[in-house]
């Protein structure tokens, strides 16, 4: 009898990683779907290229500013619900964003971006509450899925395109999220119900069960220092990826006289190798703390950073150090938070806080990257103030590992 248990858990468990790699798939393919095809969008409905930037710029700002709104929305409800939330919200604004003029484009991708602020959260309590003891493994799996989607959507928005149109390019992500709401149905059926907020058959051991085990006498979560690291490594990490993602190809156009095809080329390898520190850091967890991870990161990011100035023609091995920051960097940070809240109502407010504040920060790095650069008319001030971000992500890291002891 017991065999037959752990093989229909087993099976479960496969079938709700499934569901979890497909939700990721579709937490960032609605943004980067974008960029590909923005010149026929700005043709078609006439706008100038601050309004076609405010339309990958909004899902971001929403992240900051409807974080506790969706927090709360989670609270309400439950883990599941949420994330049929997600993926209904995500089918919604992708429709209503193909479907008009720049009115309904606007308004799908503010619900896009409520929809996507949701997912942020409630994914993070999935995996809490699904894989309690392969936290480090199922947040790195979950990391890369966000990069892969994003691979995704940059790469076949275009040939879309060509046969469906820009509309039906951008709208056709749909298919994704609809397969992904069908993954979860089974996923859920296949757990006992759905809104459960603890997965039954499931034994916590060590920290997990520990923590699990403690008084509810918690702090709340802004009187927390730990937490504040967290925001702190979180900030910085964003500020420096969205800096790069943002200005990597102009950058590498004017001081390595790339042609356009080639940076292009680049910036994707870039997002491509984030898939060595999703899975990398996983690799590691188990022979070094959380704290020398993120001081880890931080020198990646500090040498993809003075590396990408120095010598800028050597940019297949800043792709690869910062392909491991990247991907390294929001695993470590995200299992920390959920390694640090008590439940999965905890691990909710953290991630809300965390993600939060890191995101609605963050989101000022490309223009104030520009800002710089334009300024200066070099890119030395701006990639300085980068390569400082790697400084904040280090000393954070220093006070997780004072803290710890």
């Amino acid at each position: 009898m017991k065999p037959v248990v752990s093989r229909g858990a087993r099976g479960a468990g496969v079938v709700a990683l499934l569901a979890l790699v497909v939700l990721a798939l579709n937490l960032r393919s609605p943004i980067t779907s974008l960029p590909p095809v923005i010149n026929d969008i700005r043709s078609d409905l006439g706008i100038g290229p601050a309004m076609a930037g405010l339309l990958t710029t909004i899902p971001v700002l929403c992240f900051g500013v409807l974080t506790p709104a969706a927090s709360l929305f989670i609270a309400r409800t439950s883990v599941d619900r949420a994330v049929f939330a997600t993926l209904g919200g995500l089918i919604l604004g992708l429709i209503i964003r193909s479907s008009g003029g720049l009115t309904a484009v606007l308004a799908g991708t503010v619900v896009i971006g409520a929809a996507l602020t949701i997912g942020n959260i409630v994914s993070l309590m999935v995996i809490a509450r699904d894989f309690p003891r392969r936290l480090h493994v199922v947040t790195g799996i979950y990391a890369s899925g966000l990069n892969v989607g994003s691979m995704l959507s940059s790469g076949l928005t275009a040939p879309f395109a060509v046969v469906l149109g820009w509309r039906g390019a951008i709208g056709a992500w749909a298919v994704l999220a609809l397969l992904a709401m069908a993954l979860w149905g089974f996923a859920t059926r296949r757990r006992g119900g759905g809104g459960s907020e603890a997965r039954p058959g499931v034994a916590r051991s060590g920290a997990v069960a520990t923590l699990l085990a403690a008084p509810l006498t918690l702090l709340p979560v802004w009187r927390r220092p730990l937490v504040w690291l967290l925001v702190v490594a979180f900030t910085a990490h964003l500020f420096i990826y969205y800096g790069l993602t943002a200005w990597l190809p102009a950058f590498l156009i004017q001081t390595d006289g790339m042609a356009t095809t080639q940076a292009g080329f680049v910036a994707s390898l870039f997002q491509v190798l984030a898939l060595l520190g999703s899975f990398g850091v996983p690799a590691l967890a188990g022979r070094v703390s959380g704290a020398a991870l993120l001081v880890g990161i931080a020198l990646a990011w500090l040498v993809t950073c003075v590396g990408f100035l120095a010598m800028p023609g050597q940019w297949v091995l800043w792709s690869i150090t910062g392909g491991i920051a990247t991907g390294g960097g929001f695993t470590t940070v995200f299992t920390l938070a959920m390694g640090y809240a008590h439940d999965l109502n905890d691990n909710r407010r953290i991630s809300a806080v965390v993600q939060g504040l890191g995101y609605a920060i963050a989101s000022v790095g490309p223009l104030l990257i520009g800002v710089l650069h334009q300024a200066t008319g070099d890119w030395h001030l701006s990639f300085s103030l980068l390569a400082s971000g790697a400084a904040l992500i280090a000393l954070a890291g220093i006070g997780v590992a004072r803290a710890d002891r």
